[in-house]
This record gives structure tokens, C-alpha cells and sequence, in this order.
């Protein structure tokens, strides 16, 4: 399935792309040795050599940086798919379904605490502000599972998307709260019945991340 997910960055963007992962990185590595809560943005921005006006331009709060963790999960979700034989919409998603999966999994404490105050401060008439690429990304391959008929068009494709990928990141709260529950199979489940609500003829055998 062709994803059509390449953008061409003018100067001003390629810029601001830089300095975000700049930013990113050196929370990071500041992660590594102190909590979220312990972390301001003076360091980060002092740690990256990037001025304070850029990092609230780009992030505009700490928990923004989640954004920058989502880009490069979507990233990662793009090249699984790129590396793929298969293109059914079932098998691309569930690519989609194990990088979100990894990400967390790897994800260190300062990360889950990043994502713990991104979403309490998010806006409620948006509840994919934190991962615009990875929802263009499923719109993209939904698109895609429509025009060639592997999909109706009963659903809107942009509601369609966003059940999805309701159903692919809300497992990942139990990683947040810390409970004992088997994400990674929680949310193959989640998975197989929204194929199975959109009448999709072919699923695919979704396998355990990792």
C-alpha cells in the first residue's frame, strides 16, 4: 500500500523540524538522570543550545514534546509499513498498532509522565492534538483501502481514522497507570473488531509486537 506521507519542507520548516528534535533529544538525555517534574525548560533549552522563545514557539509547554515522540513513533510506523510485503489495510494498520506499542514499551518514566500531563492539558475537542502525522498517516492508508474497494466508504474516512486510532492509543493508558494488564494483546483485539465493524473481507493475521 503506497502512503503518500512525504512532505517537502520549505526552510522555515526544515528549521523548526530541527530545532524540535534538538529539543527533544536533550530532554532526553536530561531524562536519563532526573524526573519530568524536575526537568524545566530552562534546562532543556540551555542542554540544547536553542533559546526559550523557539521551545514555546514549537512545544508551547513541556508536555508539548510529546508531540516530537509521536512524529518519530509515526516515523518508525511509516518505515515498518515501507519495509512491508504485505498492503492489505489490516496488515498496514497493525504495523501502525506494533510501533505505537514499541514506543511505549521503551518509553522511560519521563516519557510517561510527558504523556500523563499532555493529555490532561489537551483541548477535549481534539483528542488527536498530540499526533497529527499518525493520524494522517491512517487517514492515508484508509484512503488508500477505500479508492481501490478494499474498504466502503460507508464511514467517513476521517471518522473512520479516528476510531482507530482511538482504539490503537487508548491501551496505552494502562502503561501510563502502570496496571498489569497485556497491552499488546489488548490492543490486537481492539484491532480485529474495528476490521471486523468496517467489513473489511480480508484480515490479517496480526501478530504480537516486538
Amino acid at each position: 500500500m503506497a502512503l503518500g506521507t512525504t512532505e517537502t519542507l520549505d526552510g522555515r520548516s526544515r528549521r523548526r523540524q530541527r530545532n524540535a528534535a534538538q529539543l527533544y533529544d536533550a530532554a532526553t538525555d536530561l531524562l536519563a538522570s532526573r524526573s519530568f517534574d524536575e526537568l524545566s525548560v530552562e534546562d532543556i533549552c540551555a542542554h540544547a543550545g536553542i533559546g526559550r522563545a523557539t521551545f514555546f514557539r514549537i512545544f508551547q509547554t513541556k508536555a508539548g514534546l510529546l508531540r516530537e515522540f509521536n512524529r518519530r513513533l509515526t516515523h518508525d510506523a511509516a518505515a515498518r509499513i515501507a519495509r512491508a510485503e504485505t498492503a492489505d489495510v489490516g496488515s498496514t494498520l497493525d504495523h501502525i498498532r506494533a510501533a505505537i506499542y514499541d514506543a511505549w514499551r521503551t518509553a522511560g518514566p519521563g516519557h510517561l509522565r510527558m504523556a500523563e500531563e499532555f493529555v490532561r492539558g489537551a483541548p477535549s475537542n481534539d483528542p488527536h492534538s498530540a499526533h497529527p502525522e499518525l493520524l494522517a498517516l491512517i487517514v492515508d492508508t484508509i484512503s488508500v483501502a477505500v479508492a481501490s474497494g478494499e474498504l466502503t466508504d460507508a464511514v467517513p474516512v476521517d471518522l473512520a481514522a479516528s476510531l482507530v486510532l482511538i482504539q490503537l492509543i487508548a491501551p496505552m493508558s494502562y502503561m501510563l497507570a502502570g496496571e498489569d494488564v497485556d497491552v499488546d494483546r489488548l490492543s490486537q483485539l481492539l484491532l480485529r473488531q474495528w476490521l471486523r465493524g468496517m467489513g473489511v473481507k480480508r484480515r490479517p493475521r496480526i501478530t504480537p509486537a516486538g
